[in-house]
C-alpha cells in the first residue's frame, strides 16, 4: 500500500492529468449550470414578457362565430348563409360519444388528466424534435388548440405557443373539461370550409352530427391533423361512365379559375343529361354552359381512409372501443353524400332580397352596416322568410319552360331573352310567397328584374286613374266619351291620344273603358279627377305614392308629372314588379296597402327573438271603393283584354299592359287568395313576338297550380254596396228609350238619381262594337319628334290642358273658382312661365 502511494507521488505526470480532467469537468459543469441558468432566465424572461403583453381574455365569454340559416314560411331550410367558412353550433350532449372519444384519443389522450398543458407530452415532443432535428412532433393539448382557435393564430412561433399555454391554463381554471371539449368541437377546422363537427357532418355526409356512425366519426376526427390532405372526399372530373342516379349526392361545384381546363365534349354532354334529370338546376346549368362554373364528382379519399384506421386503432388501444367495434368500423363502407348550401331548384333572387332586408332591419335597430353584415354572415341568425317553397318551385319550373316565352333567343352575352320577372304575395299579410327576377341565369347577386323598374303600359291605369276616380265619387257607370280628341300641351303643341287600331266606341261607361283598355277613356277620366290638369296630375301622383310606387320622376323639366306618363304608363323609369304587386294588393285587400315583407322574424342561435317584422300598412281608399274596382277588374279578365289570365274555378281580377313598340308586356292581378304581377321583356328594348297575352298566359299557368286544391271563394263584398239598372251609354237611370242597359254595382249614395238625358226619343245611336284588342300604347306617345295628324310636334312629357269636362252624368260638383275658368292659352302661358323658371333654377344649381 505504501509503495503504491509512493509510486503515485513519484509520478507527477499522472497526477497532473487527473487534476486536469477534474478541472475540465468542473468547467463544463459550471458552464452548463451557468448556461442553464441564463437559458432558463432568458426563457422565463421571454415567457414573462409574452404573458405580460398578452391581451386579457374572458373565458366566460367565448365568442364563437356561427353561420346563419334562412328558412321558408314552414321552417324548411332554404340556404345556409356564411362568409368563407360554414359553422353550426351544437351542445355536447348532441355529439356522439364515439366522436368525442375519437378526437380525444388522436389529439390529446390525457385530456382529462392535465390542467391545460401536458408536461409529459411536451418533453416527449421536445426530445423527439431534438433527435430528428425537426418540428414534426406537436405537443398542444385540446385546451391549447382551443386557445389558438379563439385567441391567437396559426403562425408557428415560440411566442404564439407560449400564449397558447398561458391562455390554456386560464381556460382550465375557469371552465370544466366538458365545456372546453364542447367549445373545441364547435370551433376546429375540418376542411371544405366546415368549422366544427356539425358543419363537417353536414358537409361530408349530409346528416346531423348525432347521426354519425363510429366509422364516420373516426374519419372526421382524423381530418384535423391536415384538413386539405385528410378531407373525407377528393374530386374527379366526369368521364361519362357514371350512373346518373348515383351522382345525385356526389356533385361538387367550383368557380372556374384561369388554370381550370375547359369542359370536354363528354362533360358537356353530361351537363345536359344531369340537367334533363333535374340533378343540376337551371341556374348552375347556365353557369356551366358559360364556363363560369365547373362540376366534379366526389370520391372517398384513400388518405383519409388510412388516417381513419389510425384513429380507430388508437381508440382500441386506449380501450375506448372493443375489438369487434374496431373491426366493424374499419370494414364499414364510407358513403359520401355532399351537403348542399342551398335549396335545389330555387334561385337566389328571393334569398338575396331577404339578406338585404335583414341588414336594413338590423341597421334600423341601431346597428352599423358592418355590424349588421357580421351578424348575418357570422352571427348564427335563424331567419324565417315568407317564402312558400312549393309556390316558389312552381314559379321556377314555369320559368324554365321556353314554351312560355315565344320568340326566345340568346343575346350576344349568352343570356336568354326575353327576360321576365314575377312576384306572388299574400295581400292580407304583405308576405311575399314567391319571387323570380329572371329566367335561365345562374349565380349569386344577379340582376333582379323583380326590383328593377320597367314601363308599365296600361297596367298603370287602375292604380293611377280609375281607383282615384272611384275614390273621388265617380262610379263604374260614369259616362266616358270614347272618341278621338286632341289636347294642347302648350299654346302651340298638341297631343292626340288614340286607341289600339284607332277603334273608338263612342259613349261608354267607366267599366267598359277599363274593360277595353281605352287610352282615350283613361285620359278623359284623369282630367275629371280635379278642376285642372295640374291638380289632376297631383291626385294621380299622390295615389301612386300612397300605394308604394317609389319610381315617379318629379324633377323639374323632364318628369312623369303628365298625362301620358301617368294614364298610359310612359314613365321615365317605370314600376318594379314587386311594387306593382303590392299596389294591386291594396285593391285586393279592401283598400289597405301593406308593404311587401320578405321575412317574418329573426332569432339568434338559441331561439331568442331578435326582431319581429310587423306589417307596415295604411289605408288607400275605402273597402267599398276597392270592391267596385275589383269588380271592374274581374270584367277585364272575364270579358276584356285579360281573358288569358282566367283560372278555373276561381275569380280573377286584373289588368294587362303593353308599352309602345311592344317592348314590355304585363299582367297584374289577384284572386281571393293571392296577388301577383308578371313582366316580360328584353333586357335591351326590343320588340316582343307577343304582347300582354304572353304575360297573362304565364300568370294563369302559375296561378292555376298555386290555387290547385284551394276551395273556390268569391271576393269579399263589404256592406254599403247597392245595385241599380243603368243605361250603358249615359250611365243614368234608363228610360224606355234606352236599348242598352245593365245592372251595375255602386257604393251606396253614388248610384244615379237622374233618368237618361241622352235617349229622350225613339232613336238609337249606332255604335260600332269592336272585338277586344290588346292595349298597346301607340308609338307616338313616347316620340317627341313624331307629327300628329295636324303636322304638329307632340311632347309626351308635358301636362295636358283641361278640355271641356263631360259633366252630363256626374253628380253636381262645386263651381270651380273664377281663375280655373280662364282660357287654355292663359293657362298654358302660366305653365310655360313656370317651366322656364324651373329651367333657370336648374341652370343656377348646376353652375354652382
Amino acid at each position: 500500500m505504501r509503495s503504491d502511494k509512493n509510486n503515485d507521488k513519484s509520478n507527477p505526470t499522472k497526477n497532473n492529468e487527473k487534476k486536469k480532467k477534474v478541472s475540465i469537468f468542473r468547467i463544463v459543469l459550471i458552464t452548463f449550470i451557468i448556461l442553464s441558468i441564463v437559458g432558463t432566465a432568458c426563457v422565463m424572461g421571454l415567457v414573462v414578457g409574452v404573458i405580460k403583453n398578452a391581451p386579457p381574455i374572458d373565458p366566460h365569454n367565448l365568442e364563437m362565430y356561427e353561420s346563419s340559416f334562412i328558412y321558408d314560411s314552414n321552417g324548411q331550410l332554404i340556404e345556409k348563409v356564411h362568409g368563407s367558412n360554414f359553422r353550426s353550433l351544437v351542445t355536447l350532449d348532441k355529439i356522439p360519444k364515439d366522436l368525442q372519444n375519437a378526437v380525444i384519443s388522436i389529439e390529446d389522450e390525457r385530456f382529462y388528466d392535465h390542467h391545460g398543458v401536458d408536461i409529459k407530452r411536451l418533453f416527449g415532443a421536445l426530445w423527439y424534435d431534438l433527435k430528428t432535428m425537426s418540428k414534426a412532433q406537436g405537443a398542444s393539448t385540446l385546451t391549447q388548440q382551443l386557445a389558438k382557435n379563439m385567441y391567437t393564430s396559426n403562425e408557428k412561433t415560440i411566442t404564439r405557443k407560449i400564449k397558447d399555454a398561458y391562455y390554456a391554463l386560464q381556460l382550465e381554471k375557469t371552465l370544466s373539461k366538458d365545456e372546453i371539449l364542447e367549445t373545441y368541437l364547435n370551433t376546429f377546422y375540418l376542411g371544405r370550409g366546415a368549422i366544427g363537427v356539425q358543419a363537417a357532418a353536414q358537409t361530408y355526409f349530409s346528416k346531423d352530427v348525432g347521426e354519425l356512425t363510429l366509422a364516420e366519426s373516426s374519419m372526421i376526427a382524423g381530418i384535423t391533423k391536415n384538413p386539405s390532405k385528410y378531407s373525407p372526399y377528393t374530386t374527379q372530373r366526369l368521364d361519362g361512365s357514371e350512373n346518373l342516379d348515383e351522382l345525385k349526392n356526389l356533385l361538387v361545384f367550383y368557380p372556374k379559375t384561369a388554370n381550370t381546363d375547359p369542359a370536354s365534349d363528354v362533360e358537356k354532354r353530361m351537363f345536359e343529361q344531369l340537367h334533363s334529370k333535374g340533378l343540376i338546376d337551371n341556374y348552375n346549368y347556365d353557369q356551366l354552359k358559360k364556363e363560369q362554373l365547373v362540376v366534379r364528382k366526389a370520391v372517398v379519399n384513400p388518405k383519409a381512409k388510412e388516417r381513419q384506421e389510425t384513429v380507430l386503432y388508437k381508440m382500441s388501444e386506449l380501450g375506448k372501443i372493443s375489438q369487434t367495434e374496431y373491426d366493424q368500423a374499419k370494414n364499414e363502407e364510407i358513403v359520401i353524400k355532399v351537403g348542399s348550401q342551398t335549396q335545389t331548384n330555387v334561385s337566389s333572387y328571393f334569398v338575396d332580397l331577404v339578406k338585404d332586408d335583414v341588414i336594413d332591419a338590423l341597421v334600423k335597430q341601431g346597428k352599423t352596416e358592418d355590424e349588421a353584415r357580421d351578424m348575418l354572415y357570422n352571427g348564427g341568425l335563424r331567419i324565417y322568410s315568407t317564402m312558400d317553397v312549393n309556390i316558389q318551385k312552381i314559379l321556377e319550373t314555369e320559368y324554365q319552360k321556353t314554351s312560355n316565352f315565344p320568340g326566345t333567343f340568346t343575346d350576344k352575352n349568352g343570356n336568354i331573352q326575353p327576360q321576365s320577372a314575377m312576384v306572388i304575395m299574400d295581400y292580407r299579410t304583405g308576405q311575399v310567397k314567391a319571387l323570380v327576377g329572371g329566367r335561365m341565369i345562374g349565380g349569386k347577386k344577379l340582376y333582379n328584374r323583380a326590383v328593377n323598374p320597367r314601363q308599365p303600359g296600361s297596367a298603370i291605369k287602375p292604380i293611377a286613374v280609375y281607383l282615384p276616380a272611384l275614390d273621388s265619387g265617380m262610379t263604374a257607370a260614369t259616362a266616358i266619351d270614347d272618341s278621338p280628341t286632341g289636347y294642347k300641351y302648350s299654346s302651340n303643341e298638341k297631343w292626340k291620344p288614340s286607341n289600339y287600331a284607332h277603334k273608338y266606341r263612342g259613349p261608354i261607361t267607366l267599366r267598359q273603358s277599363v274593360q277595353h283598355s281605352s287610352n282615350v277613356g283613361a285620359v278623359k277620366t284623369a282630367e275629371m279627377l280635379s278642376s285642372s290638369p295640374y291638380s289632376s296630375v297631383e291626385v294621380m301622383v299622390d295615389f301612386l305614392e300612397n300605394m308604394g310606387i317609389s319610381t315617379i320622376v318629379k324633377t323639374p323639366g323632364h318628369n312623369d308629372k303628365n298625362f301620358s306618363a301617368l294614364t298610359l304608363g310612359g314613365m321615365t323609369k317605370g314600376i318594379t314588379p314587386l311594387e306593382m304587386t303590392a299596389a294591386y294588393g291594396s285593391m285586393a285587400n279592401g283598400g289597405t296597402y301593406i308593404k311587401p315583407m320578405l321575412f317574418s322574424k329573426i332569432e339568434d342561435s338559441s331561439g331568442n327573438l331578435i326582431l319581429n317584422n310587423k306589417p307596415v300598412k295604411h289605408s288607400v281608399t275605402t273597402p267599398q271603393t276597392a270592391y267596385i274596382m275589383t269588380d271592374i277588374l274581374t270584367t277585364v279578365v272575364n270579358n276584356g283584354t285579360g281573358g288569358r289570365a282566367r283560372i278555373s274555378n276561381m275569380p280573377v281580377a286584373g289588368k294587362t299592359g303593353t308599352t309602345s313598340d311592344n317592348n314590355d308586356a304585363w299582367f297584374a292581378g289577384y284572386t281571393p287568395y293571392y296577388v301577383g304581377a308578371t313582366w316580360i321583356g328584353n333586357d335591351y328594348n326590343q320588340r316582343l313576338k307577343k304582347g300582354s297575352a304572353m304575360s297573362s298566359s304565364l300568370w294563369s299557368k302559375v296561378m292555376t297550380q298555386v290555387h290547385k286544391g284551394l276551395p273556390r271563394k268569391s271576393f269579399k263584398r263589404p256592406s254599403g254596396i247597392v245595385t241599380q239598372n243603368v243605361c250603358l251609354e249615359s250611365g243614368q237611370l234608363p228610360t224606355h228609350f234606352c236599348e242598352k242597359t245593365t245592372t251595375e254595382k255602386f257604393v251606396a249614395g253614388t248610384e244615379p238619381k237622374k233618368y237618361c238625358e241622352m235617349h229622350t226619343q225613339d232613336e238609337n245611336v249606332e255604335i260600332e262594337e269592336s272585338p277586344d284588342a290588346s292595349d298597346i300604347i301607340n308609338d307616338w306617345l313616347f316620340d317627341s319628334n313624331k307629327k300628329t295628324d295636324n303636322n304638329q310636334t307632340t311632347d309626351s312629357k308635358k301636362d295636358v290642358t283641361n278640355p271641356p269636362n263631360n259633366e252630363t252624368n256626374k253628380d253636381p260638383k262645386p263651381t270651380p273658382k273664377d281663375e280655373d275658368k280662364q282660357t287654355e292659352n292663359l293657362f298654358f302661358k302660366k305653365q310655360d312661365t313656370e317651366d322656364k323658371k324651373n329651367e333657370d333654377e336648374t341652370k343656377i344649381i348646376e353652375s354652382n
